[in-house]
């Protein structure tokens, strides 16, 4: 288990519940997908560390964004520039980014490991859609830095603007056709409403959980996948969806 010590260079609130957290780390080379389990505190209350996602590596540089769901994210809440963190990893198996015509499917927080694909997908010159759904207006980050790299982008949320509904609504208008590829990341019901739809293109699930050890050993993660038990942790975060018995 990699343990990093590292100083916050920047912060920025998204949103009123929404935060980003960026710090150099070098020697590293993580792909969308895994994620550092960040300690809380240096008491064991909160005991576990926290999974967060990896949104962006650039440079050396690291971006977390995180949402203020409970304790253990509240007190992250209160770091600020200066600051340090111990943190562990990266953990878990990227995607494996093909040519393909992809569209990616964005649901809540789930945007921010999207977000690093997205940049990959666009530096590398290969053809996608994003579409993004949240709650609420001010819970829609990052639009403006989608709007700049993704070729087509739309958003949505359930509470009104432009356009109420959830992000699986989008996909009503888009001609599934010219992809060869999807990938996910949102609720755990988003992705279970995403396979009944069955869209007849491979879709890869970015899976998000509470994660205990954060790499492998407590089991805690564990999901079944075409018939097996998986550790979301180790085995993921990403799987096929159609494997993924909810």
């Amino acid at each position: 288990m990699m343990r990093h010590r590292v100083k916050i260079q920047k912060k920025v609130w998204f949103s009123p519940s929404i935060f980003g957290i960026e710090f150099y780390l070098p020697g590293i080379n993580p792909e969308p997908g895994q994620f550092f389990q960040i300690q809380v505190s240096n008491t064991l209350d909160p005991f576990l560390n926290r999974p967060i996602s990896i949104a962006d590596y650039n440079k050396n540089r690291i971006l977390l964004i995180i949402k203020v769901v409970g304790r253990g994210t509240q007190i992250l809440s209160r770091i600020g520039v200066g600051d340090e963190l111990n943190i562990f990893g990266p953990f878990g198996k990227g995607v494996k980014i093909t040519d393909k015509k992809g569209i990616l499917i964005a649901g809540g927080i789930g945007v921010a490991p999207l977000y690093f694909l997205a940049r990959k997908l666009k530096a590398r010159g290969i053809d996608f859609t994003f579409i993004y759904g949240a709650k609420t207006p001010a819970d829609l980050i990052l639009k403006k830095e989608l709007k700049m790299i993704a070729p087509r982008f739309d958003f949505i949320t359930e509470t009104g603007g432009r356009k109420r509904g959830t992000v699986l609504s989008l996909l009503e208008g888009i001609s599934l056709s010219d992809f060869k590829v999807g990938y996910a990341c949102g609720p755990k019901q988003m992705l279970k409403e995403l396979k009944d739809m069955d869209l007849k293109i491979p879709i890869y699930a970015f899976c998000e959980d509470f994660l205990g050890c954060g790499c492998g050993l407590c089991l805690g993660c564990a999901i079944r996948y075409n018939g097996e038990y998986k550790r979301i942790c180790e085995d993921g975060p990403v799987f096929e969806l159609r494997g993924i018995e909810f």
